[in-house]
């Protein structure tokens, strides 16, 4: 009898010690954290402003030389614009706090100003125009902070110009439309609110120095439309910077997990 009851106890005791090992808890390493990346592609908006360095307008005929009644150039401002586009662009992070990137973006733009020359009777005025659509094409380098990024970036940037020259009485009209490319360079700060959204503030500038605009065919006599056309004279406008400044919000993705 004792015998049974030692087999008994031994048994309950096993069952117990087992029931007990099955209900302890079981202590796992927590997981890592989620390392951040910049890297990835990504499309965004912005919003801001443009204003720009005095644009300069000189008369001068075929070999250089002023035009008859023209006592020199006349220079002036451009009015500031609201800018507003699309961007578009890809990351690559690597270092592992550096960055190396291609952006593109394409915005709506619109400055214009008008200066009078001096001496003209009556007078002449030469206006400005740049816009309404602007392009530029950028390589960036940044260093990122967490998910802080500071960066620069230039590359190539392309507008349309319009310049006119004309008088009140419409006896001197020039008038010519051109595209231009130019360069940019400028730099900003992005902040990334979560793994897809982040917002930033850039400046950008748009450079056009060293570029003129020239007409030929001055219509004397007969208004815009008409008129005696004398031989290979020009108006030649300088088309200095621009500088932008505005912020937006991107969306970052992954292309190879659409393609999956």
């Amino acid at each position: 009898m004792k015998n049974v009851l030692s087999v008994v106890a031994v048994g309950f005791f096993a069952i117990s010690t087992a029931q007990a090992a099955d209900i302890s808890p079981v202590y796992k390493k927590a997981p890592p954290a989620p390392v951040w990346s910049w890297t990835g592609s990504y499309i965004g908006g912005f919003v801001g402003g443009a204003f720009t360095d005095p644009r300069t307008s000189v008369p001068t005929n075929g070999a250089g030389a002023p035009l008859p009644g023209f006592l020199g150039a006349t220079s002036y401002d451009l009015d500031p614009s609201v800018i507003v586009g699309i961007t578009s662009g890809y990351n690559w992070q690597f270092a592992p706090n550096w960055l190396i990137g291609y952006e593109g973006e394409t915005g709506y733009i619109h400055l214009r100003g008008t200066g009078a020359y001096p001496g003209t009777a009556p007078p002449v005025y030469s206006t400005t125009s740049m816009g309404d659509f602007y392009s530029a094409w950028t390589a960036r380098l940044g260093y990122v902070m967490d998910k802080s990024l500071l960066y620069v970036k230039g590359g190539a940037v392309l507008g349309q110009f319009t310049v006119d020259v004309y008088d009140t009485a419409a006896t001197v009209v020039l008038h010519d439309k051109k595209y231009r490319f130019g360069y940019t360079v400028g730099g900003g700060w992005e902040y990334a609110i979560d793994p897809k959204w982040s917002i930033k503030a850039e400046y950008l500038y748009l450079g056009f120095e060293g570029q003129d605009i020239n007409f030929t065919g001055l219509s004397v006599g007969a208004g815009r439309r008409g008129g005696a056309v004398i031989s290979q004279e020009y108006a030649t406008t300088s088309l200095s910077g621009i500088h932008t400044v505005k912020v937006g919000v991107n969306y970052k993705w992954d292309w190879f997990s659409l393609l999956r």
